[in-house]
Parts: C-alpha cells; structure tokens; sequence
C-alpha cells in the first residue's frame, strides 16, 4: 500500500514539475547565427513582479507581447575575423542599422566554461578588460562574482573645465558582477514555451573623474565630483541551445523592471507566431548548393510589397536590401550569384511583421 501510495505521489507530482534544464558553450551563439528580438519599455508593476519572481518549478507567461514597440536583429559574427575586434575576442555580436548599414558591435570571448564581454582598449583608454556574463555549464544555484576596471581619457576642454594647470580627464569605470541562477521552470512566448533557467544579475558600476595636473603628470580628484555609484539587477531567461536569451529584463535603481527584449524569431527555428495571425510567406531557395542563380519560391497570402536581403556567414550584407512586390499566390524569383564567392548564406526576406529566413550555400 505504501508502494502505491509513493507511486502515486510522483505521478502526482510529474504532473506539476518542470524539468531542470542545463546551459553550456554549446546552447550559446555561434557565428552565422542570427535573432530578431522585440523591445518593450511599457512594463506594469504586476508584469514587473511576475517576472522578478525565481525559485523551482516557476511559469513566466509572456504571450501578446509579440508586436509591441521596436524590432531588430542581432547578428553573431567570429570574432578572430570581424574588423576591429580586441585581442581576445572570438565571437562578436552586432545590430545594423536598417538605414545606414552602421553596425554596432559588442565583443565576447567565449570558453566552456564563460561568456565574457570585453571593453575595448585604445589610445585614450584603459588596457581594456573583460567580466564574465554566464558561465557554463549553469543550471539552478550557479553563482559567480567577478570584476573589472576601464578608463578613457577626454581633454578637459571636451567636459567643459577650465581649471589652471589641468589639461586632461579621466573618467574611470569600476564593474562588479554578482551573479546566480535563482529559478528554472517554463517561460511561454509567442516564438513558444521552453524549458529555461533564469540568472539575476546584480551589477554594480563606479564612475571616478580625475584631473591631470601638467605640472606633475599625476592624476588627482575633480573638486566637488565624487565617486558615482549606481547598482541595478537585470534578469536573463536562457534555453538548451536557445543560442540567445530568450528573454532579458532590466530594473531602475528602485527594483521595477523597466524594459524587457525577447525573441521573436531565430535562425536556429524559433517563430513568433505572428504567421498566425498575419499573412504568413512560405519561402523555399534551391539548388542547395547552388552555383551560378539561387531561384526562390515564395508563397505569399495576399500582394504586398517585401524586402530582402542576403547575408553572409559573419552578418555582412552581401547583396543590397531590395524591395521586392510579392503577388498572392506563388512568386518565382532568381538570384544572381556571380561574383560571389563560396560559403554559407542567409535569405532573409520581411513582409510586413512577417520574416523569413533560409540558409544556403555557395559552391
């Protein structure tokens, strides 16, 4: 009777748990990876305590934020390779700006055991550095601190000081990261519900101005600045080879979420679900590999303007974004590939809030 009893108890309870997921390098992104996410800063204090919750077996329900506010995509790039990229540096991520291609990179280095982002190094600023963001493998009560120190160095002009003797300043960053994975359980959103672990982050970032005085060449305190000093908590849902967080969620100074990103769509399969509610494109390229023309059909529900673009493996755009006028019903369209040199590429093609991607090679 007992046995039953106990059998019984954990049918019960299978019903209700969630199963513990573990996170390492290889769930992580990889270059040729790429992540449309949604930004929204219109967080209520229900949705900002919902979220700040951790703890085992938790359900985070996002559903219905799918459209709201901005939209981009995050690229991922290698880093031995991507222009301008600091010693140490093996993955890169980066946002292009729709307009003027301008591309705003963040630098990594990524091991088995961390991701770590690096602060870069120059002329008129520190060594650079690098803290740890995740650490691999994590799953619940992982936990880590770490720390790091940068510098630059403006001319005292540029921050409007006029001081006698003082031709320079020095503004210096103090980073300490306190780290630990605090919840697991189902995060739901429209790209669909995942078994995830959630990381808090405390962070906490130290602002120093100093002035240079030319007569000795030593640094000292700017009168009447002192130490600034601000400390705020972000959260990160991670997935088994999500290759991004799924979610992040930042909070003021006072503990309230004030923004939150979440994917909407990825090159590693993830939909949004906004083809279910809006004219979906279905999009098949081939040969695969191709040589000389790619052809594309594309399968549109209704006639409406799209744009389009290719990619290369590290995010450069290869062929200039074009717009291109889908018919309803199936659209037949070739590429051409001449003057394009072997590899691995992405189509990505946008109608409305509806995106498609497909990869292919060159031979």
């Amino acid at each position: 009777m007992k046995k039953q009893l106990l059998s019984a108890a954990l049918i019960l309870g299978g019903l209700t748990a969630f199963s513990q997921i573990t996170v390492d390098k290889s769930s992580y992104a990889v270059p040729g990876d790429w992540f449309l996410l949604a930004n929204d800063t219109t967080i209520d204090e229900s949705t900002s305590l919902a979220l700040k919750l951790g703890g085992q077996n938790k359900r985070w329900d996002l559903t219905g934020w799918a459209d709201r506010h901005t939209k981009d995509t995050t690229f991922y790039a290698d880093g031995f390779t991507y222009p301008g990229a600091p010693a140490g540096c093996n993955l890169v991520s980066f946002e292009r700006d729709p307009f003027t291609q301008e591309e705003t990179p963040t630098y990594y280095n990524i091991s088995n055991s961390a991701l770590r982002v690096i602060l870069e190094a120059g002329p008129t600023s520190g060594a650079g550095g690098s803290f740890k963001l995740f650490q691999f493998p994590s799953t619940m009560g992982t936990k880590f601190k770490d720390s790091t120190v940068n510098f630059f160095t403006i001319l005292a002009s540029e921050f409007g000081l006029e001081l006698p003797f003082v031709d320079s300043l020095r503004i210096t960053y103090l980073f300490k990261v306190n780290a630990e994975v605090d919840g697991y359980g189902k995060l739901k959103l429209d790209a669909g519900e995942f078994d995830v672990i959630r990381q808090l982050v405390n962070t906490t970032v130290r602002v120093n101005f100093l002035i240079r005085n030319t007569i000795t060449g030593t640094y000292s305190s700017l009168p009447g600045f002192g130490d600034v000093t601000e400390n705020v908590n972000s959260y990160a849902w991670l997935s088994a080879n999500g290759g991004h967080p799924l979610l992040t969620a930042n909070a003021d100074t006072t503990g309230s979420i004030t923004d939150i990103e979440y994917v909407l769509a990825s090159s590693r399969g993830l939909s949004s679900g906004l083809n279910k509610v809006s004219n979906p494109i279905g999009m098949r390229v081939y040969p695969n590999p191709a040589k000389e023309t790619l052809h594309l059909d594309i399968q549109s529900l209704s006639s409406a303007p799209a744009f389009m673009r290719m990619y290369d493996i590290l995010g450069n755009e290869v062929i200039q974004s074009s717009n291109v006028v889908l018919n309803k019903g199936l659209n037949q369209i070739p590429l051409d590939l001449n003057g394009i040199k072997p590899g691995v590429y992405f189509i990505h093609l946008v109608q409305g809030d509806v995106v498609s991607s497909q990869r292919f090679v060159i031979e």
